[in-house]
């Protein structure tokens, strides 16, 4: 029979493992789907720099929504467009660079991708 502590640290561990895999906040949930025309970023390229338009945009371990959320930015996070898809293969996902460490927590130089209609 398991101990109330071993209970409440096994619930801990399934909890902090569920957050993780939503994101916080219904901010986040909002950044994940697909984004409203108004917040089109059709001038966002390769090399340039952006600023995140929108709290709780998750940065993702791949060009879409499969790919794992590696955490989250917010408004005011500066990047670095590391690179630009062609329209054949998921245009409007850019690879993105942290250009300092992000408002969520994410260290300097974290690389992931993002919908790019949430950059700026």
């Amino acid at each position: 029979m398991k101990t109330v502590s071993a209970r409440l640290r096994s619930l801990l561990v399934v909890g902090a493992v569920t957050v993780a895999g939503l994101g916080v906040g219904a901010a986040s949930a909002s950044a994940a789907t697909a984004p409203e025309p108004s917040q089109s970023a059709s001038g966002v390229q390769a090399g340039s720099t952006a600023t995140v338009s929108v709290d709780g945009l998750r940065l993702r371990s791949a060009p879409s929504f499969n790919g794992y959320t590696k955490g989250l930015l917010y408004g005011g996070d500066p990047i670095f467009v590391r690179t630009t898809f062609a329209s054949s293969y998921n245009p409007d996902w850019v690879e993105v660079v942290l250009t300092q460490r992000s408002a969520g927590g994410l260290p300097y130089e974290t690389r992931g991708y993002v919908w790019k209609d949430y950059l700026r």
